[in-house]
């Protein structure tokens, strides 16, 4: 993630080599010490400080760990992307588009391929004989399992908000103890701003 030049409460997320502007909510600021939006006296942004003049004949040496790309339709302005490291024992998620605890991040599932024992030529593909009756259906759902928000939390930080599964208008906040928050009216939470939104955006 990087700031947006001349515009705090704007940033950068960048995904298989290409930077997507972001927008932070009203009264938050991009922060580049917690690479999130936060509150202005947090963000350490400055926007009115002078860009440093480049001389067109002693051009900027792109640093190895630094990709650069055109922006496109705009020959004067460029994208910047950097590779980074998730702190502690978070790991990366692209659904997310944010470090999370490990068991959000789907980071290295693979899925395995069923294998089936081949099938002769002589055997055949249906049993013979009639098909068994299913059990009668009663018309009831069985209930899902409860879902234990302390256990979610336990490889989070302390104080860290995570998304709640299988409800996007929820999320945790693993404190001392784990709670289940709700986002007020029609609001989903947002894992990349830590905050309640209008938009669903990454909601699964």
């Amino acid at each position: 993630m990087l700031p947006y030049a001349n515009d705090c409460r704007k940033y950068y997320t960048c995904q298989n080599g290409q930077a997507y502007e972001h927008q932070c909510p009203a009264n938050l600021y991009w922060s580049q010490l917690t690479y999130r939006c936060d509150y202005k006296e947090y963000s350490n942004c400055q926007p009115d400080e002078p860009a440093n003049p480049i001389n067109p004949f002693n051009p900027v040496s792109p640093v190895p760990s630094v990709q650069y790309s055109s922006f496109p339709g705009d020959c004067s302005r460029f994208y910047v992307t950097r590779v980074l490291r998730c702190e502690d024992d978070l790991q990366w998620s692209d659904q997310y588009q944010s470090c999370v605890a490990p068991q959000f991040s789907n980071c290295g599932v693979v899925i395995p391929v069923p294998s089936f024992p081949p099938v002769s030529p002589g055997t055949p593909m249906w049993p013979n004989g009639p098909a068994a009756t299913p059990p009668p259906y009663d018309g009831t759902i069985a209930a899902p399992l409860p879902i234990d928000p302390n256990a979610l939390c336990g490889n989070s930080l302390t104080n860290a908000y995570i998304p709640y599964p299988g409800d996007c208008h929820k999320f945790i906040n693993c404190g001392p103890t784990a709670t289940v928050l709700t986002c007020p009216g029609n609001l989903y939470w947002t894992p990349i701003t830590l905050s309640c939104s209008v938009s669903s955006a990454g909601c699964q």
